[in-house]
């Protein structure tokens, strides 16, 4: 159950638009009508493992051209087999950007969820 972050007095309920076809991760307090888009565990997991997954390969892939392209630059070797293996090198950088971008994400996500989760209840 999901607790208003604005009064901490209603439940989150999920809303939905006519045009939607199935309920989607926007909420909406039933005490003071605060809306939020929470994302689902489902999408968070996703996120996380995507990022981690795609990062790893993306990771290596960019170790792997950068190096042989700098022993390329150093060694002044074929221009074609620099400009290739430096080609690939910028698109794996960029690929492990986007992917820490998605990781940051999914850290966001499960930041946000945790705020609006119902407090533990004191034994007494």
């Amino acid at each position: 159950m999901l607790v208003c972050t604005n009064c901490r007095q209603g439940l989150m309920d999920p809303i939905r638009n006519e045009d939607e076809p199935e309920y989607t991760d926007r909420y909406q307090c039933g005490h003071c009508g605060h809306a939020a888009t929470i994302p689902s565990l489902l999408i968070i997991f996703s996120q996380f493992i995507s990022a981690i997954l795609g990062g790893g390969i993306t990771f290596y892939l960019l170790q792997h051209h950068g190096v042989r392209a700098f022993a390329l630059l150093v060694s002044e070797g074929n221009s074609n087999l620099l400009l290739r293996e430096g080609g690939l090198a910028l698109g794996a950088l960029t690929l492990v950007l986007a992917f820490i971008y998605l990781l940051y994400l999914s850290f966001r996500g499960i930041s946000k969820r945790m705020r609006y989760r119902l407090p533990p209840q004191n034994a007494q």
